[in-house]
């Protein structure tokens, strides 16, 4: 693993161009890096056209687990940000459902759902019968003669992800799951992050406090199918054909995007500014190393202070 202890900052125009052309993948966070909430973010769709003009290709990887594929599709559209494909991207409700597979979990097998809609269409669209979810039992009065807090049998596997739903009725039915059969059954974490950057300047929790609440709740560790699993940075690059030597990581966390990057592609990862990392931030990490675990993998290669930096630089 290659790692500047000192990031280069991308101010100049030949910085920009030193990046374009030594690069031919990108891969792209989401959430503070192409948008806030439902916001673009400035010179994000000029930077997308530029790339598509320049024939470089990239794909998006989420660690938001509460939209499927085909949704994210719509979003993209929306925003202004056409000819965006499934194929293109990687939300962790795609690859929680690749986990269930891998796992050889029986299609047509039900799945117990802690999570939103993305994880239950792309478990649906993957051969599974999702249960839990949204179901309206979940979001009754609590009542411990609740029929959904019965173990079915017929559950093979627990996902747990990103909800703005997150109750007492979902936290008990899902933990019958996690301890059922000496807790033999797969739990499937959608990803680790604590927080996200929301818009009107809010930091929201993300899918890693549900994730890490049924973690030290059922006191059992949990399958992480998002940022920074190197098996699913293997995926997405074998799906795309992309040369690792010849793919940056952009993103706007560190522990989880940064070290994806640079863990799993020898170094070549961009921070940018514009989402739930700011300067202090960084500032902190590199003065202060000794207070985080592995600080090295969370080092950036690159800094801008958002993707609308490289439009500004190269005109």
């Amino acid at each position: 693993m290659t790692i500047k202890a000192n990031p280069t900052f991308i101010s100049t125009k030949d910085t920009a161009d030193h990046i374009l052309s030594k690069y031919d993948n990108f891969l792209f966070d989401c959430d503070g890096v192409i948008w806030l909430d439902e916001d673009l973010i400035p010179g994000v769709a000029e930077f997308i056209e530029w790339l598509k003009k320049n024939n470089k290709k990239f794909a998006f990887v989420t660690n938001n687990s509460s939209k499927s594929r085909n949704t994210y599709i719509s979003k993209f559209e929306k925003l202004g940000i056409p000819g965006i494909t499934k194929e293109m991207i990687y939300p962790t409700c795609y690859s929680a459902s690749l986990e269930l597979k891998r796992l050889n979990i029986p299609l047509g097998s039900k799945i117990w759902v802690l999570g939103d809609e993305g994880i239950e269409q792309e478990v649906l669209e993957m051969g599974y019968v999702p249960v839990g979810g949204n179901d309206p039992l979940l979001d009754k009065e609590w009542n411990i003669n609740n029929p959904i807090l019965q173990i079915d049998p017929q559950v093979k596997a627990v996902v747990v992800g990103s909800t703005k739903l997150f109750n007492y009725n979902r936290i008990a039915s899902t933990l019958q799951y996690l301890l059922h059969d000496n807790k033999s059954i797969p739990f499937i974490g959608c990803n680790i992050d604590r927080t996200y950057p929301a818009g009107n300047g809010l930091i929201l929790p993300a899918g890693g406090s549900v994730v890490n609440y049924m973690s030290y709740t059922a006191h059992r560790d949990f399958i992480d199918v998002g940022k920074p699993s190197k098996q699913f940075l293997d995926i997405i690059l074998e799906d795309q054909g992309f040369d690792k030597s010849k793919t940056l990581m952009v993103g706007d966390t560190m522990y989880t995007d940064i070290k994806f990057g640079n863990d799993g592609l020898d170094g070549n990862s961009l921070l940018v500014l514009s989402g739930g990392t700011k300067f202090p931030d960084l500032e902190h990490l590199l003065q202060n190393p000794h207070e985080y675990e592995n600080p090295e993998s969370m080092i950036p290669t690159f800094v801008a202070e958002s993707l609308g930096t490289f439009i500004d630089l190269i005109g």
